[in-house]
């Protein structure tokens, strides 16, 4: 980020001088020089973090990082072009041409040189294992084994360094060296993983095993690494494999629920505008709320629960309280419509989801999205996992303020109605996209303006 921030202050100086060029004019410290440099700098630096620069350096592809400096180069160029052109219109455009190339060029050129040299000792040090990731093998010993030997031979390894073998079925795992520690309890699979510092599981098994793979998903599933699975010809011929690895071993990535970088560097920048621009708006309607709550009932006006988030991680969710002090003082409790609980001022608000808007406050802090599966307790979910292992699906995303499952279900007032809305989030997860984003929060919106909430 500082190269780039480097890179911006150069070629702004370059940029300003062909100008002078360009337009015959001595070159010169004008008025708005300095505010001109800022905006242009936090411009590129904030193109660069949409776009997944600052990710994952060291699993980057030196090609594609060159497609991607040119798309980003090209981007902002064509958006400094047009505001040039509206901003100063001319009958003759030549100039803004000139303009434009005396920018690309430079910027392209600039930027590339230093992400090549980044990802070059980036490269080196995953080379000389000076970096690396810890990897696990899981599955059968035959395919595990065949699979280490291909690795070890392999001219890339990518970093990884393969530390540990989870035995699935009966035969030994003999063909190991010392350095790669045997485990034959795939039960333990978590625990392993937190005991080696696991950072890239490997799923070997043999074709006759494949109902293993949906067990171990679910193990991992709110587990923080990353998962890949041998292939065999079937997922090769059928599209499944897709890779652009071509020094290395052929894997299939697993990445359900994640979104490209870009994607969601996007979606975290449109939750923090949204959530900001919700709390200066709608500041009125906040103490608006504040005052009701606190004139309808004794007791705190905002209430705090600890609900598990991305990942399985515990956070507080706030909300404004909509239930009489004490309303599980028995234990939890889920709420129905027609609660004697709830306050007449509570009725209300979850009518039109006004008890929801202090989670503006969780998705500032970066613990819930706009748009994400609701957060469950732990209690409640310890009993569906219990009878349903897919739920734990929903930690690959974080939460969210409305989801799919609250679009086409709503609340859920049991066990029983959390499990029939679960498959709609899981959906969501399967096929997370801005897009899909954008039509929940529109299709919730109008819940909210029907004043159709429960």
């Amino acid at each position: 980020m500082l190269a780039d921030l480097l890179v911006s202050i150069f070629t702004w100086l370059c940029f300003y001088y062909l100008r002078t060029r360009i337009y015959t004019y001595p070159f010169t410290v004008p008025p708005g020089f300095y505010i001109g440099l800022f905006l242009y700098c936090a411009g590129w630096i904030f193109l660069h973090f949409i776009s997944g620069t600052y990710n994952s350096l060291y699993q980057k592809s030196r090609i594609m990082e060159c497609f991607k400096t040119f798309s980003v180069s090209l981007v902002g160029c064509l958006f400094l072009l047009f505001f040039f052109i509206l901003k100063n219109p001319q009958e003759n455009n030549n100039n803004y041409y000139l303009e434009f190339f005396s920018l690309l060029i430079p910027i392209f050129t600039c930027t590339l040189l230093v992400r090549m040299i980044f990802l070059s000792i980036a490269k080196k040090q995953l080379k000389n294992k000076t970096v690396y990731f810890n990897a696990l093998l899981v599955g059968s010993a035959k395919k595990a084994g065949q699979f280490y030997h291909d690795f070890m031979h392999s001219k890339e390894h990518a970093g990884y360094r393969i530390i540990g073998f989870v035995n699935t079925g009966s035969q030994p795992g003999n063909g190991f060296p010392p350095s790669v520690q045997l485990y034959n309890d795939f039960q333990q699979l978590a625990s392993i993983i937190e005991k080696e510092k696991i950072e890239e599981v490997i799923i070997t098994v043999e074709k006759n095993e494949r109902d293993l793979i949906t067990k171990i998903l679910q193990m991992l599933s709110d587990k923080s690494v990353d998962i890949k699975i041998t292939p065999d010809t079937v997922d090769i011929i059928s599209g499944a494999l897709q890779t652009t690895n071509v020094m290395g071993v052929p894997l299939i990535d697993i990445h359900a629920g994640l979104l490209p970088s870009w994607q969601q560097n996007t979606k975290r920048v449109i939750d923090l505008i949204v959530a900001l621009l919700g709390f200066i708006i709608l500041s009125p309607l906040f103490v608006y709320t504040l005052i009701r709550v606190a004139l309808s009932s004794k007791g705190p006006v905002l209430f705090r629960q600890e609900r598990i988030g991305y990942k399985g991680r515990p956070f507080t969710m706030y909300k404004f309280r909509s239930m009489q002090v004490n309303a599980e003082v028995n234990g939890p409790q889920l709420s129905s419509e027609n609660d004697e609980r709830i306050t007449r001022w509570g009725k209300v608000m979850r009518k039109w989801r006004l008890d929801e808007l202090p989670q503006l406050l969780n998705i500032i802090k970066g613990e819930m999205s706009l748009v994400g599966p609701r957060p469950e307790r732990k209690f409640y979910i310890d009993q569906i996992v219990a009878l349903h292992p897919e739920y734990k699906y929903l930690f690959k995303v974080k939460p969210g303020l409305t989801s799919w499952g609250m679009v086409n279900f709503g609340y859920a007032s049991s066990v029983d109605e959390m499990v029939h809305r679960m498959p709609y989030d899981l959906m969501y997860v399967e096929n997370v996209s801005l897009a899909l984003d954008f039509k929940i929060m529109f299709y919730s919106i109008q819940i909210i303006f029907a004043g159709k909430g429960k």
